[in-house]
């Protein structure tokens, strides 16, 4: 699948049950220090159901702490999107990943 080289494995204690059944919920960062939360059929929107999920993210730490922040200041959208499927959620993320790199603040 397009991207998997980029997911990070920061849900390994996830408690959310976000990836319970068929769902599953993937941190993806791209080399640019931009990055995107993405969760599939999101529990707490039942309309969602076969949709998606986004989280827009910025990175402020390098690996492997992998330290992020929601991004609002992103010039693609606000910092949360739902996507009614995997398409759409795809053109996000390659936006996301052409974008320059963001350069950190400390």
């Amino acid at each position: 699948m397009e991207f998997d080289e980029y997911v990070i494995d920061l849900n390994a204690k996830c408690t959310c049950g976000c990836m319970e059944g068929d769902r599953f919920h993937n941190i993806y960062r791209f080399p640019n220090n931009y990055g995107a939360s993405v969760v599939s059929s999101p529990k707490n929107d039942p309309k969602r159901k076969g949709g998606y999920r986004i989280m827009l993210i910025r990175f402020d730490s390098p690996a492997p702490e992998h330290m992020w922040t929601l991004d609002d200041d992103n010039p693609i959208s606000d910092s949360i999107l739902d996507c009614d499927d995997w398409e759409t959620a795809l053109a996000y993320l390659r936006r996301l990943f052409a974008l320059p790199t963001h350069l950190n603040d400390g």
